[in-house]
C-alpha cells in the first residue's frame, strides 16, 4: 500500500471517530427530551432506512447467510455498547465518559494480539499506555467521576473493542454493507420491541429530525470504520481512538460550555506528538 493510501485511510478513520463523538454528543442532548430506549431505537431505525434504500435502487447480490453467527454476535456487541455507551453520557460528563471509555485501544489491542495475531511492537505498546496515562491527567478526573456509573464507560469500552475485533473478522469476506446490515437490523428489531412498552409521545418535530440524522450518521460512521478495517491493521486504526479527546474537548466547550484546563490543553499536545510517533513506528513496521 503506497503511503499516501495509507494517509487517506487514515484521515478518514479520524473523521469517523469524529462521527462517533458528535453521536454521543446529540444522545447525551436527545437525553433531556427523549428516554434512552427511544434515541437508540431512533439511531437504530433510521440507520435501517439509507440501507434498505441502497439495497432496493442497487439491486446488488448479497449473501446474508455468510458469518451469520458471528455477524449476530459483532451486532449484538454494538447495540450494547450503544445502549452503554447513551446510558453513560446520560449519567456521566461527556469528557468523564471518554476518560475511561479510553481503555478500548488497550483492549483492543490485546484481543488482536491474541485473536489476531496482529504484530505490534513493545514501542508502540508503550505510546498507547502513555497516551491513556496523558488522558487521564489532561482531564483531571473530579468528584463526580468516582460514582457507581463509571462502569458504564468501561463496559463500552470492552464491547466495543469486541466489536472492532469481530468487524475486522467479518470483514475478511470484503462486505461491509452485509455487516452494516446485520447491526442496523438487530437494533432496529430489538428496540422497536422495547419502545412499544415506553414509548413517550414526541410532540417536537425538530427531535425527529435530530433522531433521523443520528441514524445517518450512525450509518456512515460505521459504514467508513468497516472500509478502513478492510486495509489497515485494528491495533493501527484504534490508537487513533484517541483523537475522539480533541473532539469531545472542543464539542464540550461549544456546546455544554465547559472550558478547556491547561491540564487538558498541555495533554492533547502530548496525545498528538504520541500519537506521530505511533505512526512513524508503525509505518515502518
Amino acid at each position: 500500500m503506497s503511503l499516501s493510501n495509507k494517509v487517506f485511510l487514515i484521515s478518514i478513520a479520524i473523521f469517523s471517530y469524529f462521527l462517533f463523538v458528535l453521536m454521543d454528543s446529540i444522545a447525551k442532548y436527545l437525553s433531556e427530551y427523549i428516554s434512552t430506549s427511544q434515541i437508540i431505537w431512533g439511531r437504530y431505525f433510521f440507520h435501517m432506512l439509507p440501507m434498505l434504500l441502497i439495497y432496493l435502487f442497487t439491486f446488488k447480490k448479497i449473501n446474508l447467510t455468510r458469518n451469520f453467527s458471528v455477524q449476530i454476535i459483532r451486532s449484538s456487541c454494538l447495540v450494547a455498547c450503544t445502549f452503554l455507551t447513551y446510558l453513560a453520557v446520560k449519567y456521566n460528563d461527556l469528557i468523564n465518559f471518554y476518560i475511561i471509555f479510553f481503555t478500548t485501544p488497550l483492549f483492543v489491542s490485546i484481543f488482536s494480539y491474541f485473536f489476531l495475531k496482529e504484530k505490534l511492537s513493545k514501542f508502540s505498546v508503550i505510546l498507547i499506555i502513555l497516551s491513556f496515562i496523558t488522558v487521564i491527567y489532561a482531564l483531571q478526573p473530579n468528584e463526580t467521576f468516582v460514582t457507581i456509573y463509571i462502569f458504564l464507560p468501561l463496559l463500552t469500552s470492552i464491547f466495543f473493542a469486541l466489536y472492532q475485533l469481530l468487524t475486522k473478522i467479518v470483514l475478511r469476506d470484503k462486505e461491509p454493507f452485509v455487516a452494516l446490515f446485520y447491526t442496523g437490523l438487530l437494533g432496529s428489531i430489538i428496540f422497536s420491541i422495547i419502545v412499544i412498552f415506553n414509548w413517550q409521545p414526541i410532540l417536537d418535530s425538530s427531535i425527529w429530525f435530530i433522531l433521523f440524522f443520528l441514524g445517518f450518521i450512525g450509518y456512515l460512521s460505521h459504514f467508513i470504520f468497516a472500509y478502513v478495517l478492510q486495509s489497515l491493521d485494528l491495533s493501527f486504526i484504534t490508537n487513533f481512538q484517541y483523537s475522539q479527546l480533541i473532539w469531545a474537548s472542543l464539542i464540550n466547550v461549544y456546546f455544554f460550555n465547559d472550558p478547556l484546563s491547561t491540564s487538558t490543553i498541555i495533554g492533547i499536545i502530548l496525545i498528538v506528538f504520541f500519537g506521530v510517533l505511533f505512526i512513524q513506528n508503525q509505518l515502518k513496521t
